[in-house]
């Protein structure tokens, strides 16, 4: 690997799994422009799908700069031979060049495949990226007849079809993919699973939309085997990992992230399985407590179950607990795989207090394959009051190659506490990295560590005043006398943690922290001249944590 035979983007670093992009059998950027400029050319294939080429839309420097944050990333510039595969987890090959239309392309050889063949057999990750098919598709074309003695190998095949440019949408609880409302499939082609193909999953299907006439073009688009102990990736489309990335209708970005989470060695990390019928009981408690000065008029705001916490003889700090058991019932399997269950919440009671409802305290929700979390509902107040932190019972675990010190991207459901925290919480959806800290003990259970936290800015959550205050201020007659001091209000700040079972997947405990902090003006009375005073008057903490945990019979 000495010389200029593998070109390295970011640090080489041996936690991060580690990816050879293929640029021996597709060319670099050569075409020149003027004096200064070096791009892809414009009128076929040749040097596109290169790197350091920022005028060419079909650049994979989009798809590099996302992904050098979680893998290490070289481009290889010789043939593939078992030294060269000894020192990577994964190659990817992009779109290989046509002979026929740039005669200086190096072909697939044979002695290559049977190295990438062995390669994934004893647990390697290929992935190999085409084009749509078609006559008028000869300008991007990529070498077939060598690529198909590969891809075959593997049991696969392809369809000289084209989607053309087509948003893709994706379900909710896809098996496969989250949180992608609409994937844009950049002019690719469908694929053939053949029965030969050791354990083929369909990872995404694809089809060409409304705006195209052959809306018969419809099938697999990229497709996942498993040979041996390794995977092979077929995907149909390469330019969708280009200037696609930027449409801002589409998610290519999140689809590109997940995509590649494909490409990590197996680690045997499954997201849990769940036996239709049978409760999964946590029990819960959630403590809540406030810090409001006694200068700042809204430490009057009416709170009836509430208690006061005193640490100093002239300081009343109001806090609130409750309990209750909450039963999660799988109930049926879905078409995508994905799991819809019901949920009761009982016993519910502030401090050792039980109260009563004539409302049933339900709640359902959808759990996908990997263990994304949709379509939470609740009815009755109760339920209602918990169903933010819902979520927190499954384990988002989206591969099998995940590992400690892993991250992914999840949206979900963030509590804002309120100044009577006993009423019906504001809810966020935000955008968070879930991070694999480490493997670890809860209870009598080897666990997967998995911790989210994060701080920010009110005003970039779109969180309001009217989000913090209780009802009665927020109707007053005349509009409400508070304001934030700063349009950025101030700050929330958050933690969530899940202690996975290893074996199960199941949540065994989970606890969910959050805090908002802000700077609220009453417009009734003067500004204060110095900070002290207007901390004084104008300061509001409001603290939130809940935790469940796995009731010990179900363990």
């Amino acid at each position: 690997m000495g010389g200029d035979s593998v070109l390295w983007f970011n640090p080489h670093s041996s936690e991060r799994t580690r990816l050879l992009f293929d640029y021996y059998h597709h060319g670099l950027p050569n075409t020149k422009v003027g004096n200064h400029l070096i791009t892809g050319s414009w009128v076929d294939n040749d040097g596109r799908y290169g790197w350091d080429d920022f005028v060419h839309t079909n650049t994979f420097d989009h798809a590099y700069t996302i992904l050098e944050e979680e893998f290490t990333i070289g481009a290889n510039r010789q043939p593939y031979k078992e030294n060269l595969l000894q020192t990577t987890d994964g190659v990817v090959i992009i779109a290989a060049d046509n002979p026929k239309l740039i005669p200086r392309s190096k072909l697939i050889s044979d002695e290559e495949i049977t190295a990438l063949r062995n390669f994934v057999n004893r647990g390697g990750s290929l992935m190999l990226m085409l084009n749509g098919g078609g006559a008028g598709r000869f300008s991007e074309s990529f070498e077939s007849k060598q690529v198909r003695k590969l891809v075959n190998g593997f049991g696969l095949d392809w369809n000289d079809d084209d989607t053309h440019y087509s948003d893709n949408v994706l379900p909710k609880g896809h098996p496969y993919f989250y949180d992608v409302p609409t994937f844009h499939y950049g002019a690719g082609c469908t694929l053939k699973i053949l029965p030969e193909a050791s354990r083929p999953e369909v990872l995404l299907n694809v089809y060409a939309d409304e705006g195209y006439p052959d809306r018969s073009v419809n099938g697999p688009g990229i497709v996942m085997t498993r040979p041996g102990r390794g995977k092979f990736i077929l995907v149909g489309d390469a330019g969708s990992w280009t200037g696609n990335l930027s449409r801002p209708w589409a998610e290519n970005e999140r689809v590109l992230k997940q995509l590649f989470r494909y490409m990590k060695p197996d680690q045997g990390v499954q997201a849990a399985t769940y036996e239709l019928g049978k409760p999964l009981i946590y029990d819960v408690t959630v403590a809540g407590m406030q810090a409001i000065p006694l200068a700042n008029t809204l430490s009057g705001v009416s709170r009836p179950l509430y208690k006061s916490f005193s640490p100093r003889p002239i300081t009343d700090m109001p806090f609130i607990e409750s309990t209750a058991s909450i039963t999660l019932i799988p109930r049926a399997e879905t078409d995508l795989k994905s799991i819809r269950a019901e949920g009761i919440v009982s016993d519910f009671q502030w401090f050792d207090r039980p109260t009563t409802s004539s409302e049933e305290q339900t709640f359902s929700l959808m759990i996908s394959k990997q263990g994304k979390v949709s379509d939470l509902e609740a009815s009755g107040e109760h339920a209602r009051w918990l169903a933010p932190d819902l979520p927190a019972l499954i384990a988002l675990l989206p591969v099998d190659g995940i590992r400690p010190g892993d991250s992914w991207e999840s949206i979900e459901n963030l509590r804002i506490p309120n100044l009577r925290g006993t009423d019906l919480p504001t809810v966020k959806l935000t955008n968070i990295d879930i991070h694999y800290v480490k493997n670890d003990v809860c209870g009598d259970k080897d666990c997967r560590l998995l911790q989210s936290s994060g701080e920010m800015w009110l005003d970039d959550l779109g969180i309001k005043v009217t989000d913090l205050l209780p009802e009665e201020e927020v109707k007053r007659v005349g509009g409400s006398n508070y304001r934030y001091f700063n349009k950025r209000g101030g700050k929330l700040l958050f933690k969530r943690e899940q202690w996975v079972d290893m074996q199960s997947g199941m949540v065994v405990k989970a606890r969910l922290q959050t805090r908002v902090i802000a700077w609220i003006q009453d417009t009734r009375k003067p500004v204060a001249t110095n900070n002290a005073d207007k901390d004084n008057e104008m300061i509001v903490s409001l603290a939130n944590i809940t935790t469940f945990s796995l009731n010990e019979a179900h363990r």
